[in-house]
């Protein structure tokens, strides 16, 4: 046994020798295959492999998705060891907008073997052992939205794990030893974004290593072994030149990136080949790549070779930790490679020939008109032929809660192939929209369906705005949805009047029967209601007739809504006279016309002068004579309320031309 000192001495002077160090595994960034062949797959990503490219890809998954990679690596001091399994992952989309995807990577792991001696004191003998290093992202998760039918995110997070295995000395002289391993772990996590303005340009945006959550870090002594954590923002474009070409490009911020382009070979085979540059040596185009794509039904099989210029041996851990590694799995020790992968879609995974590429809502929901959207667009959806033969495609909408099933286009649209088409979109609510009591926000569905399956090709949602049920847009036509002749208010109301008077209206002569009829049930609704003027002069509310009534009150629009529905209820006909005089639009003002069926060769038996009525047609095209009614001057009876809309009828559209000139309008407001 050697003195202390000299003990001391001797292990102050203990030799480290360090060898070439044997890299073990490769791993690689490329874990989808297609990806690998064009080298720009940030905003083409669109499978489990979106977790390392673009997260915001993963959204493209329909349903289910289940993926295997392989990969062998090729350097020109290393024997080729064989095809190695580099990934599995699965992924599910769920409630339509949203998909989480997870995968466990053993070939993402990179081992250094640093050999060393260690002398014994005393000149004993060298005893050999090694010092593992080893950095790993053996599992990921991800997870993307659907935030528009052009915009989608995501989100991915990567378990790195930095472990070394070293060896301690107990004693001295006899070379007792034993292992102690450091270690230390993080999730790094990226985000990402898809934008695809058109059918042939989509764009992709990935932040890498945004945020790091650290789990343990490695301590002082084997810190110096720890890989750095590098935010980077990558960016990329892809453009679909034909059906059958599409070009990417990707570049990011470490002035790396990449171009490619994909052909299509008939439905199933496709061809690929990219340019990799920027790997911070001397030449500015880094590597080549090509591949070759095969899909059968739900199975899609990709095969691609990557072949770096420069050529790639074998490092020490130094020279790797030295040259700046931000990326395990590509870098500039990254060998060339072949890369297999396989997918398989399970769920929905029948063909699609049918794509929405955006919808529009052209118009608000008003409960009091919605029957009218059954005929009428509630808005259009563009719908792209994305199958190589001509398709007859149909439109749904829905609104869960306010229809009770999809409301279909009445007929399909031919659309060619590549071909797009508006296709408009229509809407049968239920009766639970007639109780909105103010305006909402709901979310609608829209399918499109062209396959002969018996489900949609795509689906996409949007917005609408449902006003409440007192909601008015202004519209003459549609003030008539607020008439509800039928309401048990309004024919309890006009039986009563009616039962009242039934002695005074039997001895009126025939043809003046309606005329008589009018005018008791203008003057009974006078003496129980009052006008409200309206200070603000808004068009954007209207009582239904039994709130009218209920409330005994209310302003233009109301009363004449109110007395339209009292007419109506008795088999009269009535107009609205809709004026809206040009540059006075705040005069804008609605009475009605109601038909006394009086033939217009009798309306002497009305009046002598003319001015106090109008002769128009009636529903069955004879002209009779028609009562122009100012409900606004109710409190004054019957008499002045037709002398005072007389005179406005007669200004409006006698003098001022108002129909000619287009400033007045006649809406019938037909019986229900």
């Amino acid at each position: 046994m050697f003195p202390t000192k000299q003990r001391s001495f001797l292990l102050r002077r203990a030799v480290v020798l360090l060898h070439i160090a044997t890299l073990t595994a490769f791993g690689q960034h490329l874990t989808s295959a297609r990806g690998s062949a064009l080298g720009a797959f940030t905003a083409l990503s669109n499978d489990i492999a979106s977790i390392d490219w673009n997260p915001a890809g993963l959204v493209s998954i329909r349903d289910w998705d289940l993926t295997a990679s392989s990969y062998a690596a090729f350097r020109r001091d290393v024997p080729l060891k064989g095809i190695s399994l580099y990934s599995v992952g699965s992924a599910k989309r769920f409630l339509d907008v949203h998909v989480i995807a997870g995968s466990y990577t053993p070939g993402m792991e990179l081992e250094f073997v640093t050999p060393r001696t260690y002398e014994l004191i005393g000149g004993g003998p060298q005893i050999g052992y090694e010092k593992k290093i080893t950095y790993r992202e053996l599992y990921s998760l991800g997870y993307g939205y659907q935030v528009t039918p052009t915009v989608t995110l995501g989100v991915s997070t990567r378990y790195r794990e930095q472990l070394i295995t070293a060896t301690q000395f107990l004693d001295d002289s006899l070379g007792f030893e034993r292992a102690v391993n450091y270690a230390g772990s993080a999730w790094n996590i990226d985000i990402g974004l898809k934008w695809k303005p058109n059918s042939e340009w989509t764009f992709g945006v990935v932040a890498k290593n945004l945020f790091r959550l650290t789990e343990s870090e490695l301590p002082e002594g084997v810190l110096s072994y720890g890989l750095r954590n590098v935010k980077t923002l990558r960016v990329g474009a892809a453009y679909q030149a034909s059906p059958t070409t599409t070009v990417a490009l990707d570049f990011d911020t470490q002035a790396k990136g990449g171009f490619g382009s994909e052909w299509m070979l008939g439905e199933r085979w496709a061809l690929r080949q990219g340019v990799l540059f920027g790997d911070k040596s001397s030449q500015f185009v880094a590597g080549l790549s090509g591949g070759v794509g095969f899909t059968y039904g739900p199975a899609r099989l990709n095969l691609s070779y990557v072949h770096f210029l420069k050529p790639r041996t074998q490092t020490t851990v130094q020279e790797f930790l030295d040259r700046g590694v931000l990326d395990l799995g590509y870098n500039a020790f990254t060998p060339s490679q072949i890369t297999l992968s396989a997918n398989i879609s399970l769920g929905r995974t029948r063909e699609v020939w049918a794509k929405i590429e955006y919808v529009q809502i052209l118009s608000e929901v008003y409960p009091s008109s919605y029957q009218a959207l059954a005929n009428r667009p509630l808005g259009k959806a563009k719908v792209k032929n994305i199958s190589s033969k001509p398709i007859f495609a149909k439109v749904s909408f829905f609104v869960d809660q306010y229809m009770d099933s999809p409301t279909e286009t009445p007929q399909a649209e031919y659309i060619e192939p590549n071909a797009e088409k508006e296709i408009p979109l229509y809407a049968i609510f239920n009766d639970a929209l007639k109780f909105v009591p103010s305006m909402v926000l709901r979310a609608a569905e829209v399918f499109v369906k062209a396959s002969p399956a018996e489900d949609y090709d795509d689906k996409s949602q949007t917005r609408l705005i449902i006003r409440g049920r007192n909601d008015w847009d202004g519209d003459a036509l549609t003030l008539r949805y607020f008439v509800t002749p039928e309401d048990p208010d309004i024919m309890r109301f006009t039986r009563t009047v009616m039962s009242q008077n039934k002695d005074t209206i039997a001895v009126v002569a025939k043809q003046l029967e309606k005329f008589r009829t009018a005018r008791l049930l203008f003057n009974e609704f006078a003496s129980r209601l009052t006008y409200v003027n309206d200070p603000k002069a808004s068009k954007d509310r209207v009582q239904f007739p039994s709130e009218t009534v209920a409330l005994r009150g209310g302003d233009c629009d109301d009363m004449t809504v109110c007395y339209s529905s009292l007419l109506s209820s008795v088999g009269i006909n009535t107009a609205f006279v809709d004026i809206v005089p040009p540059q006075r639009l705040d005069d804008a003002h609605i009475f009605v016309l109601f038909d006394t069926e009086v033939p217009a060769s009798q309306a002497s038996l009305i009046g002598e002068n003319p001015k106090r009525y109008v002769i128009r047609k009636n529903e069955r095209g004879e002209e009779t004579v028609w009562i122009p009614v100012e409900t606004t001057a109710i409190t004054e009876g019957f008499q002045k309320a037709w002398e005072v809309g007389a005179k406005e009828y007669f200004d409006s559209v006698e003098v001022g031309l108002g129909i000619v000139r287009g400033w007045v309008r006649l809406v019938d407001v037909m019986p229900r």
